[in-house]
């Protein structure tokens, strides 16, 4: 499988022109699996930077950018649904302290050992 994500400001894939983040799925012979585009309650992922399989090979972690914060999603990885959401924010945010920001890559979710399957 190959899964292609980023970010699309097309209003004919997303439901505005705005940015989305978004994922795809192609299987080897380049079919189509499933595709999406992310909103997390009342706002888009604007952005997905990086996906990551994880140790068991059954679900899919994405870092991200939604509401200017970083954002991890677990994805699974046949249906294209998402399982967990988690957005991160620096809990001292406030009217005058405003950080920015930046995702690059993903993170490794080591669910199973490689060496003793536990």
């Amino acid at each position: 499988m190959v899964v292609i994500g980023g970010n699309t400001t097309s209003s004919d894939f997303a439901p505005a022109s705005n940015s989305h983040g978004f994922l795809y799925a192609l299987d080897f012979d380049g079919n189509y699996m499933w595709g999406r585009f992310f909103y997390n309650v009342s706002y888009a992922v604007s952005d997905i930077s990086g996906c990551q399989l994880a140790s068991d090979g059954s679900t899919l972690s994405v870092m991200g950018m939604g509401r200017s914060v970083p954002i991890i999603m677990e994805m699974d990885l046949v249906k294209g649904y998402n399982i967990g959401f988690y957005s991160l924010e620096y809990h001292g945010t406030s009217d005058t302290v405003t950080p920015d920001y930046g995702t690059w890559g993903s993170v490794y979710f080591d669910k199973k050992d490689y060496f003793s399957g536990k």
